[in-house]
């Protein structure tokens, strides 16, 4: 007998799961979810670092760059909509496995063609995997301990792009090393993973609209609907977008020597940032966040286009201005983590994220191949204009979104 028989409507389950006290199955799935999302910090962060390696010749690193939004992309979209006809479980399980799959291959090969396809594996099942663990984190974690739990869980990708980039900082030119150390984070996070997912029920919330059909909410395309998913769609492309190509691929473009340096401090600073202040930035106004987090990654970035002409020739002012933007970036990462599982309703909940990033990756995609020739210039200006859209999108959130925080979620 499914869980879900127990209430007498949806109403009821609803309001139980949200107001609910934390227990021991949230603590799996919190458990579970970081492990996941410290998976996707490793895969985010692998093709840029790996274009160090000696076997990866100049000319391929735009292909193994532009692998990663092209797989996240479809997996985003492909695995959001599958998730909601079929469950989150079911997906959840699936995820794990293609990104494992991936991560194996890039560690074990040495063809670089081979590792381009294993790169787009990896993404493709963490894009998925990535959708999945909002809607199941915010379907089952009661409204008190919503906002932590996500952004506290989505801070793990962060570790995991920090500890990768200290890995290749510590490892110098031994990409021997690194693969192993890539194989034994494959394999811890995979068993980890694996068992907790093992353990997880279905969501009830999706189980119990699938089976029973409780007359739920449509999505009407009302301009508060329309003023949604612009709103959201430009804070994702200011994280998807900016922060890639500020943080992860600056380095493998403009500035080569120093790509793991570049990448280790300024994901650093969003890490502890996220870990430090995940509490409190969970407990406070969704639209507060937003408007803290895009401000500030904005701001920086004006500084860096004002003074490149000193950045050109010493790599720490660029450095520092990254630490700053990062540690407003990681409000910016934060309220987006809230406001896209938290703005769609249950049986949307999986492709509404995806759609929402589905705009940010089709421009990263774009993207990796005209900066691929810009001038430090191009490059800056244009960086200034991704967050400056994220900037637009959290006004426009502000002034015409829903204040999401301690809401029940549909």
């Amino acid at each position: 007998m499914n869980d879900w028989f127990a209430y007498k409507n949806y109403d009821e389950l609803k309001a139980i799961l949200d107001n609910g006290k934390w227990n021991s199955f949230d603590t799996l799935i919190f458990i579970t979810l970081s492990s996941s999302f410290f998976m996707w910090g490793v895969t985010l962060s692998i093709a840029p670092l790996i274009t160090t390696w000696y076997f990866v010749p100049a000319y391929m690193d735009i292909y193994i760059i532009a692998s990663a939004p092209i797989g996240l992309l479809t997996g985003n979209l492909f695995l959001g909509f599958f998730s909601d006809k079929f469950g989150r479980k079911k997906i959840f399980l699936t995820t794990v496995i293609l990104t494992v799959i991936g991560l194996l291959g890039i560690s074990l090969l040495y063809n670089y063609y081979y590792i381009l396809f294993f790169i787009f594996i990896a993404e493709f099942g963490l894009g998925g995997d990535e959708t999945v663990s909002l809607s199941f984190l915010s379907e089952y974690i009661p409204k008190k301990y919503r906002g932590f739990s996500l952004i506290e869980s989505s801070s793990m990708a962060n570790l995991g792009i920090t500890l990768m980039a200290g890995i290749f900082i510590l490892s110098g030119s031994s990409v021997g090393l690194d693969k192993l150390l890539l194989i034994v984070i494959s394999v811890i996070g995979f068993v980890i993973a694996l068992t907790t997912r093992l353990k997880l029920k279905e969501s009830l919330r999706w189980e119990y609209l699938k089976e029973k059909g409780d007359n739920h909410k449509k999505i009407r395309m009302d301009k508060n609907e329309i003023y949604k998913f612009i709103s959201l769609s430009f804070l994702g492309i200011a994280i998807i977008v900016g922060f890639a190509f500020s943080d992860l691929v600056l380095g493998p473009y403009e500035f080569p020597k120093y790509s793991d340096y570049i990448i280790f401090f300024s994901v650093l600073a969003e890490t502890l940032t996220g870990i430090i202040g995940g509490f409190y930035i969970g407990k406070s106004s969704r639209k507060a966040i937003a408007i803290i987090g895009f401000t500030g990654m904005f701001i920086p970035w004006i500084f860096v286009v004002l003074f490149l002409n000193l950045i050109v020739y010493n790599i720490y002012i660029l450095i520092i201005l990254l630490v700053i933007s990062g540690v407003f970036g990681e409000f910016g990462w934060a309220a987006r983590e809230m406001l896209e599982p938290e703005n769609f309703i249950t049986v949307y909940r999986g492709r509404g994220i995806g759609a929402v990033r589905s705009i940010g990756y089709v421009i990263y995609i774009f993207t990796v191949f005209s900066l691929a020739n810009a001038t430090i210039y191009e490059y800056g200006y244009y960086i200034l204009a991704i967050y400056f859209i994220g900037f637009v999108g959290s006004v426009v959130y502000l002034f015409r979104g829903k204040e999401t925080k301690n809401e029940n979620i549909y």
